[in-house]
């Protein structure tokens, strides 16, 4: 009888029926490996309860001690990302290595990553990359993606545009989002495609949120080429600040001075600011008066920074 009730509430749990899902995981998380872990995910993810990390993590350890597979990569996402439990990228790659021996594609995927940045392991672009074309085989978009991705960089890979265009053709097929991404920034929207650059910008908040940086920062460079303002100046912050990347002030600089050709009174002002204090860039009073001037006619804090520097 309780195999029947778990049954039903994992049904209810892939249609998003949360509300009559979670009671009955969680009566059975008890005695039932399989709904200790589906009560994990609803803590982890915040699906129809309050997201609270501990709770999931201790549903993941219990549904792992019952020996059911896909908790074992939970864990090692809680060790991975610190969300529960003490980041630990040793204990995180252990755990995967242990859920890709059960078949798991997603902890396959989070080894080749591991390889890809040399992250606890050893550098290396060949694993990396003969992971990705491993679980190509199995349709996996997010490797086509990436073996796309490296055949257009040239990073472990030769460069080729026809290979990579055929990688990420075939990752854009199979429901790849970061393929779609890749597209439109480089200026080939795809038909399937119909995000505002205004919900891409939004989009990107919310990862940047979430510590997401890797897509927050694809979606930011798409958004700040299409002329969303935002975008551009979030976009400029995230190299300021290394959220994700390598702190560059000189970078964020470089961003912002590149949309110049924008004429946005609040964009030369920012420069100015870059100008005036000498971030990223050699201070200039006279360069930085020049930006707060080209704003200063339609944007009331650079008028009142010119007569700051110049005194009129």
């Amino acid at each position: 009888m309780a195999e029947l009730i778990l049954k039903q509430a994992i049904k209810n749990y892939s249609i998003k029926n949360y509300k009559d899902a979670y009671p009955v995981f969680k009566k059975l998380a008890k005695t039932q490996t399989e709904a200790a872990y589906f009560l994990g995910l609803m803590y982890f993810y915040g699906q129809y309860v309050n997201q609270d990390y501990s709770l999931a993590f201790k549903n993941f350890r219990k549904a792992w001690e019952g020996l059911y597979p896909n908790a074992i990569y939970m864990l090692g996402v809680c060790f991975e990302e610190g969300k529960g439990t003490k980041s630990d990228l040793n204990q995180a790659f252990e755990l995967y290595q242990a859920a890709a021996k059960n078949d798991s594609h997603l902890a396959m995927l989070k080894i080749a990553k591991f390889y890809e940045e040399g992250k606890v392991v050893k550098k290396s672009l060949k694993k990396a990359i003969e992971l990705y074309v491993k679980l190509s085989k199995y349709n996996e978009p997010y490797a086509m993606y990436k073996i796309g991705s490296f055949y257009l960089e040239g990073k472990g890979l030769k460069k080729s545009m026809d290979n990579a265009y055929i990688w990420l053709n075939k990752a854009l097929s199979f429901g790849s989002i970061e393929a779609m991404n890749y597209f439109r920034l480089m200026g080939s929207k795809s038909k399937s495609d119909a995000r505002t650059k205004e919900e891409l910008y939004l989009a990107a908040k919310a990862m940047l949120a979430k510590d997401e940086f890797e897509g927050a920062i694809m979606l930011l460079e798409i958004a700040a080429k299409e002329h969303h303002l935002e975008a551009i100046f979030t976009l400029s912050d995230v190299y300021l600040k290394g959220l994700g990347v390598k702190q560059s002030k000189n970078k964020a600089f470089k961003i912002l001075l590149k949309y110049s050709e924008l004429k946005e009174p609040k964009l030369y002002y920012k420069i100015g600011k870059f100008y005036e204090e000498g971030i990223g860039v050699p201070s200039s009073y006279i360069k930085a008066a020049s930006f707060y001037e080209l704003a200063s006619k339609n944007y009331e804090p650079a008028k009142e920074a010119l007569f700051e520097i110049r005194g009129y």
